[in-house]
């Protein structure tokens, strides 16, 4: 059984939160689930996984708009919660909100930072926020980037923490060191690949 690959589109932002269950480590990963928590937990009564599952969650970064599922999702999957340290006063904010439509996320579990595994691996990737992460799984050759690197553009900057010039660095010196015909799963909009983005991303020229 080879990697099963979901993707819920949740919130009025449209973020895409990616389900990810690896068969010969029983884990399940779901990453940035910001909004709608009975949406994604339909999905994964969907995939009809083995009951020795273990669950995690990955953030790729803490912004409002990928973390308001968290405490529901984590306490219906008994999952811990993979957080970059940099991002954790973001996380706990009451002020990580966009008034008056989407108020701040309460009640969150504690995270933890996220540690070496054989399953993929985290790439600090900081410039939207300063915890920002993707992670990479080479057995599928695919690229979850959060809010660094869309299909055609880049994430923004010009929230608090944002540094234009780190973000462009983290995508040319970390993401596109790997191979380039990964594909790569951003936070919001449609997947690309990095060589697509490397020849046709005009914010990269």
């Amino acid at each position: 059984m080879s990697i099963l690959l979901r993707k819920v589109v949740v919130g009025m932002f449209e973020a895409n939160c990616y389900i990810v269950y690896d068969p010969e480590f029983k884990t399940c990963m779901v990453i940035d689930p910001g909004d709608e928590p009975e949406k994604i937990l339909a999905e994964l009564k969907d995939m009809k996984l083995p009951a020795d599952t273990r669950y995690e969650i990955l953030l790729t970064h803490a912004h409002f708009d990928h973390i308001r599922a968290v405490n529901a999702v984590a306490k219906a999957l008994d999952a811990k919660v993979y957080l970059h340290p940099e991002d954790v006063e973001l996380y706990q904010s009451p002020l990580n909100k966009m008034d008056p439509w989407v108020p701040a996320a309460t009640a969150l579990p504690p995270t933890e930072p996220f540690r070496d595994v054989e399953v993929f691996n985290p790439l600090h990737t900081p410039g939207h926020t300063p915890g920002g992460c993707s992670f990479y799984f080479p057995q599928i050759h695919a690229l979850f980037s959060g809010d660094t690197l869309f299909a055609g553009s880049v994430g923004r900057t010009d929230f608090p923490g944002g540094d234009t010039h780190q973000l462009l660095k983290s995508i040319r010196e970390v993401l596109f060191e790997l191979p380039p015909n990964t594909q790569v799963f951003p936070g919001h909009g449609p997947e690309t690949t990095l060589d697509t983005e490397k020849k046709y991303n005009p914010y990269l020229k």
